[in-house]
Parts: structure tokens; C-alpha cells; sequence
């Protein structure tokens, strides 16, 4: 006799297919989580076994039907703006996210270690690593376990055998500078990103290179450090304004951009009449800013989308680069 507080007798196959509107060889997939049926169907299913009081854990989760994803932190706009490409991919494609994040677990900014034991619990099928990159000891894990892995805009010089989804932050970098030059700007500086950062190492060579490709020298004092930081704008720019100052400036992010006006303004400098500048990222700041802020836009949705996409095809590890848009606004002017 079935205890009163115990789950109904499975019902018999014919049963769930008829009510869930499905084949038998369909149900009979779905309850032993083969990977060829949709999450859709598979929750028709789960539908049909509740109504019924069979436990809906019956039926089982695949290997592809849930995406872990581990971010530096939650408190970064880009990184939300990220997790929402994720999020609108996986919607489309049938997939439930499991999102984390780094900051406070670790002081290396690298994923903990118990990480990987809850992966493994629920049997991912796969894991987006936004703005942070797995151990060596990780990495390896991950592929004793055939466990994909996909790196979303690094912040470190990502491992072999990963793929990574990037913007093109060379080309934007470029253009930005382009940009300048072709207003008539000659003395044109650059504040950097933090040191060693892929996207920071990127956007000066492309600076560099636009430079080098209109014949215009580059003053070492030109190329000053400001750690994507607004705090490292203001400084970096107080800097450069010593002996014959730049006419336009190219920040590598839209927080140092903001030290750069505060640090012009302390001088007596007025944008883009005096100084010309371009930001990179396109934050919500560039178009609030008085002037408003010529910036690089990043692709950050598609970043995320692209990444799920990449992580679930199966393809061999690869890097892919989605392009940037240079957004003119009111704080560039010709010299």
C-alpha cells in the first residue's frame, strides 16, 4: 500500500504522451534526458508528471540544458549589460543560467575553488567566464571533465585552448585616434588602461598605429597610465598638461575620460574648444557629460550572445572580435 505522503506510481508512458501532446519514443527520451529534445518539450513532460504528483526532478537535466556564469563582479555596468546578451541567448536557445560572481571570494580575482565541485554536481554544460579566467589547476578540470569554457571580455591574457569573445578594442582605438587626425589634431596624447589588461595593451597599439600611419610623432610624455579609473584621468591629465600640452586627448575609457575634464577645467581649458577629447566604452556617462562624450561604443549584448552561442556549438576553441562604432558627439572640434 502507498504511503499517503509518497509520490504516485509513475504513470505508464501512453499516458504522459497523450496529455503532453508528444510520441512515446518522445517521453520516453525526455524522462532519460537524452540531449535530442527541446527544453520545451522536456518541460511539457515535467508539466504532465506535476499534475499527475510525480516528482518533477524525474525528469532528468541534461548536459546542455544549463550554463554556468561566473563574473568579476555584479557591480560593473558592463558586465551587466553582458549578462543580459547572455541572458536573452539562452532564452531563445532553451537554457537555464547559473550566474556567480568572483568579487569577495577571492583576492586574485580568479574563480574559488569549490566552484568547480558545484559544476560538476549539476553536471553543466558549460561555463562563460565574464571579466575573470580560470586557474591552470581550473582550466585542467575542465577539461578532465569535457566541460567547455568560454571567456568573455578577459581582463588577463586568457589560457590556450579557450575560446574568447572580445571587442575589437585595436580597430576602436584606431579609429578614435583617426578620428582626432582628421580634425587637424597632431599633438594628440592617450591615457591608458591598467598595465597587462588585454583590452588596455590592444587599444594603445591601436593608438600607436594610427599615429604612426598619419606620420605624426609620438611623445613618450604623451602616453600616460591612468588605470581606467576616473581618479587616474584626473592625474594622468594633469600630467600631460606640463610643457607643450596635447590638443586632444584619446581615453581608453569613459571613467578616465571624466578626470580628464575635471582636469582641464582646473586649468582653464574648455572641450572641445581647447582640447578635444574621445572616450571608450560608451557608459551611460558619455551622452550625460557636458559636453557630451565622443566614445568608442562596445558591443556588450553581443559579447554575451555571441559567447553562449560559441560556448554550445561544439566548435574547436577560437577567438572571436565583434566591432566597435565610433559615436561622434560635442567633445571632439577641428584645431
Amino acid at each position: 500500500m502507498t504511503a499517503p505522503d509518497s509520490p504516485a506510481p509513475l504513470p505508464k508512458l501512453a499516458v504522459i504522451a497523450r496529455e503532453a501532446g508528444v510520441s512515446v519514443a518522445t517521453v520516453s527520451k525526455a524522462l532519460n534526458g537524452r540531449s535530442d529534445v527541446s527544453q520545451h518539450t522536456r518541460r511539457l513532460v515535467a508539466e504532465v508528471l506535476e499534475r499527475r504528483g510525480y516528482p518533477r526532478q524525474r525528469v532528468r537535466p541534461t548536459r546542455g540544458s544549463m550554463v554556468d556564469v561566473m563574473l568579476q563582479g555584479l557591480d560593473s555596468p558592463y558586465a551587466l549589460a553582458i549578462l543580459g546578451g547572455v541572458e536573452d541567448a539562452a532564452w531563445r536557445l532553451g537554457v537555464d543560467l547559473i550566474v556567480s560572481a568572483v568579487v569577495g571570494r577571492t583576492k586574485n580575482g580568479q574563480p574559488p575553488p569549490a566552484w568547480l565541485d558545484r559544476i560538476g554536481a549539476r553536471d553543466s554544460a558549460g561555463v562563460l567566464l565574464v571579466r575573470t579566467s580560470p586557474t591552470a589547476t581550473q582550466r585542467a578540470w575542465l577539461t578532465d571533465h569535457g566541460i567547455p569554457a568560454v571567456i568573455v571580455d578577459p581582463r588577463r591574457k586568457p589560457p590556450a585552448g579557450l575560446s574568447v569573445v572580445a571587442a575589437a578594442n585595436r580597430d576602436g582605438a584606431r579609429e578614435a585616434t583617426e578620428h582626432l587626425i582628421g580634425l587637424g589634431h597632431e599633438r594628440v596624447a592617450i591615457v591608458t588602461g591598467r598595465p597587462g589588461v588585454p583590452c588596455a595593451i590592444e587599444r594603445l597599439a591601436g593608438y600607436r598605429e594610427a599615429m604612426a600611419a598619419a606620420g605624426l610623432r609620438i611623445d613618450p610624455r604623451w602616453e600616460v597610465c591612468g588605470y581606467f579609473q576616473r581618479d587616474g584621468g584626473l592625474a594622468a591629465t594633469r600630467e600631460l598638461l606640463g610643457a607643450e600640452p596635447p590638443t586632444a586627448i584619446f581615453t581608453c575609457s569613459d571613467a578616465m575620460a571624466v578626470g580628464v575634464y575635471q582636469a582641464l577645467a582646473e586649468h582653464g581649458l574648455r572641450v572641445p574648444d581647447d582640447v578635444s577629447v574621445v572616450g571608450f566604452d560608451d557608459s551611460w556617462a558619455a551622452a550625460h557629460v557636458t559636453p557630451a562624450l565622443t566614445t568608442v561604443r562596445q558591443p556588450w549584448p553581443d559579447l554575451g550572445s555571441v559567447a553562449l552561442g560559441a560556448l554550445l556549438s561544439g566548435e574547436a576553441p577560437q577567438r572571436v572580435e565583434l566591432p566597435t562604432t565610433l559615436v561622434v558627439r560635442s567633445s571632439t572640434a577641428p584645431r
